[in-house]
């Protein structure tokens, strides 16, 4: 058995999301990701990107990415993720950091082949915070993201 998405016309119609995902415990590894930031290993101090919410929702991705192809992998194998947006004072504001973090997210599974017409995409649970507690020198953490992978065993 496969990893699947599942989909009914009885819940409301899923965005850049599935509305559930079936696996077979039995032929899959499941890995849990901390949360993670947009925060770039390959720079000295490891400094939040900056531009936003968009290149931090990529990093956070490609972070997140690294460890499910470390533990063997790829991004077809998340199967769920809760993401915490750090909230604007304003409805405006929340609006354009949420379109923001959409296009991010989408755009990161469609250049890996994943979207809602071809595959499963991860289930997806997201809230607004105050605070995402990790100092940033230069701009504000604005995003983390943690998850599940379901993972092939061999």
């Amino acid at each position: 058995m496969t990893i699947r998405a599942v989909y009914t016309p009885m819940a409301p119609t899923p965005g850049a999301y599935s509305q559930g995902i079936l696996i077979d415990p039995l032929t899959y590894d499941l890995l849990f990701l901390a949360g993670q930031t947009g925060n770039d290993p390959a720079k000295e101090g490891e400094p939040v990107v900056e531009g936003g919410f968009g290149p931090q929702t990529t990093r956070a991705l490609k972070n997140m990415l690294a460890i499910v192809e470390a533990a063997g992998g790829d991004a077809s194998s998340f199967v769920a993720m809760d993401v915490f947006l750090k909230d604007s004072p304003t409805s405006e504001g929340r609006k354009a950091s949420r379109l923001a973090f959409d296009g991010a997210y989408r755009a990161f599974f469609a250049e890996r082949g994943i979207s809602k017409e071809r595959g499963a995409l991860p289930t997806r649970f997201q809230v607004w915070v105050s605070e995402i507690p990790w100092e940033a020198p230069t701009e504000d953490t604005l995003v983390e993201i943690r998850g599940i992978a379901a993972i092939l065993r061999s």
